[in-house]
């Protein structure tokens, strides 16, 4: 876990931020084994954090526990993904709801420029491409006053299967297209106060449709 730079954060945040992203990125792949003697002799640690970091994978639905065997990594179900999704959607529908009239000039001068640099990037690079339209989307429901709606999306944007779901897209110039002019249309409809076709852009957004659902495991 050395890392050349200090960081004050227990020792089991610290090792479960390293497993869950190993997972994420597919360092760890689905069906690989997380013992605990083993993970903690590759990270340096005691068995302590490891068996804490182990129990949040799992609560996070990124591993299950195997009696007797220890922790598995799981696939990305397409029922991870449905939920997911789901659950933004709807949540992102009534934040907007709630923001639309409300931003300022200054808000969405930073709209247009994320979309901007969106654009530029590599077609390849998922993990730049999930970092800008994260902050689209959380940009665009700024002015929401309600406070834990806001705090509630962002936690679903961190969220590691969120994270890991992204990873899942079908990558290309094409796709990247796409988020882009997704998102010119909503910033197009924002001060028109156009919620429905807002609403309708973002259920666009919600639909993982370069994602090859039929090839992935149900969950069981």
């Amino acid at each position: 876990m050395a890392t050349g730079v200090y960081d004050a954060r227990p020792l089991a945040v610290r090792v479960h931020e390293q497993i869950a992203s190993e997972i994420v990125d597919g360092t760890l792949k689905p069906g690989t084994s997380l013992v605990q003697e083993q993970v903690a002799a590759q990270y340096g640690v005691s068995r302590t954090p490891v068996r804490d970091a182990l129990a949040q994978v799992a609560m996070e639905g990124l591993a299950t526990l195997v009696p007797g065997s220890g922790y598995v990594v799981n696939d990305l179900t397409s029922q991870d993904i449905h939920d997911v999704f789901e659950v933004r959607h709807a949540l992102e529908q009534l934040a907007i709801q709630q923001a639309l009239g409300c931003h300022t000039p200054t808000q969405m001068v930073q709209l247009r420029a994320l979309i901007d640099e969106f654009e530029t990037l590599d077609a390849a690079d998922a993990e730049e491409q999930f970092r800008l339209g994260k902050a689209f989307h959380l940009k665009l429901i700024e002015p929401c006053p309600n406070q834990y709606l806001r705090e509630t999306l962002n936690s679903i944007w961190e969220h590691p299967i969120q994270r890991r779901i992204t990873r899942a897209y079908a990558l290309g110039a094409e796709h990247q297209a796409s988020i882009a002019s997704q998102h010119r249309e909503i910033l197009q409809a924002l001060p028109l106060g156009e919620l429905e076709t807002i609403t309708r852009v973002l259920g666009r957004c919600h639909d993982p449709g370069d994602i090859d659902t039929h090839s992935l495991p149900s969950r069981s």
